[in-house]
């Protein structure tokens, strides 16, 4: 992916991540809400981690883990304890780098013995990439993000049942 990988993301990123977030917000429509290009959607304070992808001083993408939360936590219920995979965006600069992202959050959901789980809008190209990637759907739930109304489906990372 990159020569420095991923790291834990440090409380210096965000002004370069909240810059990425704006044209991730511009050119993708991620997140789907302009209001959400903002520090205190992007870093959480309950989240239970959060990482960059990095090459050199360059921070290239992001994802973080969250407790369990909104319309889709009942379709997890049957899974025991959950990890939110959140927040994923990248700068598409490099390959691979969305898959180093979201494997680091899945192996550590995994390591804190919870199935890792996401909601993703049904009409955003993450969803046919996050099923590409052996996710499973769980369900869907109607929700409100701001003004706009979507299709949100629940998703389950591969491997654990």
């Amino acid at each position: 992916m990159t020569k420095d990988g991923v790291r834990a993301r440090r409380a210096g990123d965000l002004p370069s991540l909240l810059t990425l977030l704006q044209h991730t917000h511009d050119e993708q429509g991620y997140p789907v809400r302009q209001e959400a290009v903002a520090a205190p959607w992007l870093a959480l304070p309950a989240e239970l981690a959060s990482w960059v992808a990095v090459d050199g001083a360059t921070v290239l993408g992001h994802v973080a883990l969250h407790p369990v939360h909104g319309a889709c936590g009942p379709l997890w219920e049957t899974l025991g304890e959950v990890a939110v995979v959140s927040r994923l965006f990248t700068d598409g600069s490099v390959p691979g780098t969305g898959s180093a992202l979201l494997s680091t959050a899945v192996e550590r959901a995994t390591s804190l013995g919870r199935t890792a789980v996401l909601e993703v809008w049904v009409l955003s190209p993450a969803y046919g990439w996050y099923l590409r990637r052996g996710w499973t759907e769980l369900g869907r739930v109607d929700q409100r993000w701001g003004d706009v109304p979507v299709v949100v489906a629940a998703l389950r990372a591969p491997g654990r049942s």
